[in-house]
């Protein structure tokens, strides 16, 4: 409760006491009597008393409410602060890869091998396109999140391709929230691929927005057979039954989706394979 808002409370309650120790005071005149004073100044104390205890209850509760935001801040400062230095950390690890690839680009060129070179460079190339999106979106805890995503699915020999249309700038879900969201569909993602083939293990990201929505979709191989798919994000239930801790995070998904008045698609396809889609409609 802010201050501003505090004070025309108080001015009403002020004025509600006067006019009521007033009333209490002229109604023996109105009535023919006799005021008697003590009555008045007693009836008057008790309504002082009451409005000094109703002042310091407001004054309590705007306290409360002023240390439960100041918390909620520093949690949120926290979780800002440890995705900031994942990133960091992945930063440094691209820095030190990258001495690497000059090196290796360094060393093909002096035996001669240009055509290996140059092919060495544009795949190069694209990582470096993809980080500099990723840097373009609007949301530091979605950024550093998808750069250490990048890492994971590198070190897991899994191709993740990202294609970022969109910054997200006015986007009304909370950064925490949408950080969740789309970690988990890439946690999802990832572990349907991580057992395939080689050519088979390659999950895409898509970040895009129209006139109405900001969209969100993850891509992988796979199918998902009809019957399943109202079981998908349900609490428990997965594909792989190896471990107890599984089946939680699509139902995680849905929760923040649907909580943020959001609306999220599964199709499944032999051909195109498993796609989530999530859409959150932009404020007008």
């Amino acid at each position: 409760m802010k201050r501003d808002n505090l004070m025309p409370i108080a001015l009403v309650l002020g004025l509600g006491v006067m006019f009521v120790a007033l009333g209490s005071y002229f109604q023996p005149h109105a009535k023919g009597e006799v005021a008697v004073l003590p009555r008045y100044f007693s009836i008057t104390a008790i309504l002082f008393v009451i409005f000094t205890a109703m002042l310091l209850s407001l004054l309590f509760s705007r306290n409360l409410l002023v240390l439960a935001k100041q918390k909620r801040t520093m949690e949120l400062q926290i979780i800002h602060i440890a995705h900031l230095q994942e990133m960091m950390q992945v930063i440094k690890a691209q820095r030190h890869d990258f001495i690497n690839h000059l090196q290796v680009v360094y060393g093909l060129l002096r035996i001669g091998e240009n055509d290996q070179a140059q092919n060495y460079i544009g795949e190069l190339y694209q990582d470096v396109q993809v980080s500099g999106e990723i840097l373009r979106l609007a949301i530091p805890e979605l950024t550093a999140l998808l750069m250490v995503k990048m890492g994971v699915a590198t070190a897991r020999g899994i191709s993740l391709n990202m294609s970022i249309e969109s910054d997200l700038k006015g986007l009304a879900v909370r950064p925490l929230d949408i950080a969740s969201i789309v970690g988990n569909l890439l946690n999802n993602a990832l572990e349907a691929v991580e057992d395939l083939n080689s050519p088979l293990r390659k999950v895409s990201l898509r970040i895009n927005e129209n006139s109405h929505y900001f969209v969100i979709q993850t891509r992988n191989p796979g199918f998902i057979p009809e019957e399943n798919k109202a079981q998908v994000f349900k609490a428990g239930f997965s594909t792989k039954k190896e471990s107890l801790e599984r089946g939680v995070g699509l139902t995680s998904v849905r929760h923040l989706v649907e909580k943020n008045r959001g609306k999220i698609v599964l199709s499944s396809h032999l051909e195109t394979g498993i796609c989530f889609t999530v859409c959150f409609l932009k404020a007008k």
